[in-house]
């Protein structure tokens, strides 16, 4: 029986050993046959309490290798509590210069994870919601697969 105690919290340790230090929020939504149409709009709700420090917010996107561009355009809009909107427009490069994937590979697969705001402080606690819509000029983006956002505390120096 202490045996698989032992087991059990080492297990646990190694578990908790592989989360990522200072997330708050991570979460993706599943893309609907892996086509990102350009009226679909990803919402991702989430709770800020501490207004103090700062944060890093970051747009996740998981694509297979036979999505058409190098790149993707988005559009961003944080939704504060207060029921104000920021809307803010990036370029993502999904591909180097000699088209060679960028990001974490697995497979077909290919995770990137890009910077919207960096050390960003949210000045209202509450609930926010942040919503990401494809600004691309095809209507439909195939080989899309999810679409995360990930907000993670930055160290204090």
């Amino acid at each position: 029986m202490k045996f698989l105690t032992y087991c059990l919290l080492l297990f646990l340790f190694f578990l908790q050993s592989c989360k990522e230090e200072g997330v708050v929020y991570n979460d993706f939504v599943k893309i609907e046959e892996s086509s990102w149409k350009y009226k679909d709009n990803l919402s991702f709700n989430f709770n800020i309490l501490d207004t103090i420090n700062a944060y890093d917010v970051y747009l996740q996107l998981r694509n297979t290798k036979a999505y058409n561009w190098s790149n993707i355009y988005i559009f961003s809009d944080i939704n504060y509590p207060n029921a104000k909107t920021r809307r803010d427009t990036f370029e993502f490069y999904l591909t180097d210069k000699k088209g060679h994937w960028l990001g974490k590979k697995s497979g077909n697969i290919i995770e990137n994870e890009f910077l919207l705001f960096k050390a960003t402080k949210f000045p209202i606690t509450g609930a926010y919601n942040i919503s990401v819509q494809q600004a691309m000029r095809d209507t439909s983006l195939e080989e899309c697969i999810n679409v995360g956002v990930k907000i993670k505390q930055r160290k204090r120096p």
